[in-house]
């Protein structure tokens, strides 16, 4: 798992996409970042969102903002089937960098963190319900895809932005939480090298210059898990994608993600997937 996401949004002329997801098993999202801007909408079911430790609780018809560079993390809080569709576009939606008008006064404050936009919309206040209808006209406008829609949906996002921005807060420093955060990334990335090794939290900790016992507990209040199991989220995550090489038997698979034990792998993989290792490869095989 790579917490800095690296999927296409769209292309380098029109750098935007709609990513619709369905989660049989309750809301999830694993724990990523990317330099994007994102607002994910909620259509069925319920969840739980850490941004950057902030915690948002979404429910149908609700919309988050989730700007650039945040961490965010979806967490199910019940075992219903939930679905999201998230609008995810690059800055350069507005405009250029450099003397653009729009891009210094409108966009660059809200990458900068000097100008905060809401971060929650629901249905029932008449400003938010303008924004929650205007996602619904670009998530159509792009599922159609008919001639013009490219200019539909900028100005739809231009209004988006426009409603947001006139709502929006001025940032008040947190220069320890953003520390933490920033150390933390730290971490991500270390987890992301070297899952397959057996990773200890004294060896997390020392990347980060803390104790372990210190360590856990900042862990733990931005992320609302342990790290050993955001390794072990990361180790899951890993094996689903080695299990579609066929060439690899499920012992290898759990070795090279770092279980030494194919019990534990299976209970595990279990916890987080719903089923076997075995049973995944077989409905992976029989979808392709």
């Amino acid at each position: 798992m790579n917490y800095y996401e690296n999927l296409n949004h769209g292309t380098g002329g029109f750098p935007i996409g709609i990513h619709d997801t369905i989660c049989e098993k309750g809301f999830y999202l694993y724990p990523h970042i990317h330099r994007e801007f994102e607002f994910l909408v909620m259509k069925k079911g319920t969840g739980k969102m850490y941004i950057d430790g902030a915690e948002c609780n979404i429910k149908v018809g609700d919309a988050i903002f989730i700007n650039s560079e945040e961490l965010h993390v979806g967490i199910n809080v019940d075992e219903e089937e939930a679905e999201f569709f998230a609008v995810v576009f690059a800055p350069e939606m507005f405009g250029n960098f450099g003397d653009d008008e729009i891009m210094n006064k409108y966009v660059l404050p809200v990458l900068n963190k000097r100008k905060t936009l809401p971060r929650m919309y629901c249905s029932g206040v008449e400003w938010q319900d303008g924004v929650l209808g205007l996602l619904d006209e670009i998530h159509v406008a792009y599922s159609l895809a008919e001639v013009g829609f490219e200019l539909k949906i900028k100005s739809l996002l231009m209004q988006i932005w426009q409603i947001c921005f006139v709502h929006g807060e001025q940032e008040q420093e947190n220069g320890n939480q953003g520390r933490t955060i920033e150390d933390m990334k730290k971490v991500f990335l270390y987890i992301q090298n070297e899952y397959a090794s057996p990773l200890s939290l004294e060896d997390m900790a020392s990347k980060v210059n803390m104790s372990r016992e210190y360590f856990c507990r900042r862990f733990s209040e931005l992320m609302h898990m342990t790290p050993f199991e955001y390794l072990l989220r990361v180790r899951i995550e890993n094996s689903c994608r080695m299990l579609l090489d066929d060439n690899l038997t499920i012992g290898e698979v759990a070795t090279q993600c770092g279980f030494n034990s194919f019990s534990y792998f299976s209970k595990v993989f279990r916890r987080f997937v719903g089923c076997t290792p075995r049973e995944y490869r077989t409905s992976m095989t029989m979808e392709r």
